[in-house]
């Protein structure tokens, strides 16, 4: 037992080691990025800087894989270059012993990561855009949900108007059960209106078999005013794509608040594909973790024997870096409905699985 917890020491060391210089790299990346895009709002280097570390978090998680692969790779060229795992299979304790504390620390972080980084990461993202509309004096949020349906805001000429809907269309561009609140400069609501179903045409709202309350300061009695309608119009700069996008994003829900979420968009008739996808990409961390390490494991281990161990690093970056690709385009299939959500964010981390443990086979004598 000593032995592999001395190897899982060591692997762990070298994933520390890995995650900080990666870690200050993005940083100092979104950094930069973030004073070449904001300069002309007046951002300084601080405002970047602080800006990125609300970022960072979330690439941090996405890029935990190659960090994995990378650390790993630091771990097992480190072995070999002392002889020690050549001392290893001489008291021996096989290749395939010897990597099962590595491969579970890899596991173990995979759970690290969905259960700490990506609730952490999802509350930096949400601070991160705030902050950003604050900086550059800009509200890009259009929609929020709850759990009885969601809302819409736009500036009128003058005030503002709130719609509420029950549902929408998989288009955006038809709402059910739609009521609009419209208000004035000093917040004060003026009137309310209610329709069964409100149509979005270009730059318009047109709401139909609906009933309209005036409820302004002069009007004692709402009801008594109010008139039915058969059509009613008035003018939006809201737009179909801006209601589509305006869901929280994948990466800004907490993993326990991700069933819900799910829920709230579906029961409002959008589409819950990439939550679904980004849940069971979470889930499936661990396993593409501990894949990444094996497959560093399997190359690095093999070929330190015969004098090649350049050619082997190589070979497991290119290695580990496709299957970090394969990944990525499985998730875009998923999220276009063209592969079903399992394959999407499960086939990958299980056959990188297969894969790695087979080639870790094929290499070893176990």
């Amino acid at each position: 037992m000593t032995l592999y917890f001395y190897f899982a020491k060591r692997f762990l060391g070298a994933f520390v080691r890995v995650f900080a210089v990666l870690a200050l790299l993005i940083f100092v990346l979104e950094t930069l990025e973030n004073i070449r895009g904001l300069s002309k709002h007046g951002v300084d280097f601080g405002q970047a800087a602080w800006l990125a570390a609300f970022s960072s978090p979330e690439l941090v998680l996405q890029a935990m894989p190659i960090i994995v692969m990378l650390g790993g790779l630091t771990f097992c060229v480190g072995l070999a270059r002392s002889n020690e795992f050549v001392v290893t299979r001489a008291v021996g304790v096989s290749a395939l012993k010897a990597m099962v504390a590595p491969s579970l620390s890899a596991f173990g972080l995979g759970l690290a990561a969905m259960l700490v980084l990506n609730p952490l990461s999802a509350f930096f993202a949400i601070q991160h855009d705030s902050i950003r509309e604050t900086y550059t004096n800009s509200n890009t949020k259009t929609v929020s949900f709850s759990e009885d349906g969601f809302w819409l805001r736009q500036k009128d000429a003058d005030g503002h108007t709130v719609i509420h809907a029950e549902s929408a269309n998989s288009r955006g561009t038809s709402l059910r059960g739609a009521t609009a609140l419209e208000f004035d400069a000093e917040g004060q609501l003026v009137s309310r209106l209610y329709s069964r179903t409100a149509i979005l045409r270009e730059g318009e709202w047109v709401f139909t078999n609906g009933k309209y309350w005036r409820t302004d300061r002069t009007t004692a009695n709402p009801e008594s005013t109010s008139e039915v309608f058969e059509i009613k119009r008035f003018p939006t700069d809201i737009t179909p794509e801006q209601i589509l996008e305006g869901y929280p994003k994948p990466e800004a829900v907490p993993l326990w608040d991700k069933w819900r979420t799910i829920r709230a968009i579906g029961d409002a008739g959008f589409s819950t594909l990439p939550h679904r996808i980004h849940l069971n990409m979470e889930l499936a961390r661990p396993l593409m973790l501990m894949a990444m390490m094996i497959i560093g494991a399997a190359f690095t281990l093999q070929n330190a024997r015969m004098g090649n161990l350049g050619v082997s690093v190589f070979i497991a970056l290119i290695c580990g870096f496709s299957l970090y690709f394969l990944q990525n385009l499985a998730m875009t299939l998923g999220e276009a409905g063209e592969i079903p959500v399992f394959a999407a964010a499960w086939a990958p981390p299980l056959a990188a699985n297969l894969f790695a443990v087979g080639l870790f086979l094929r290499f070893e004598d176990g």
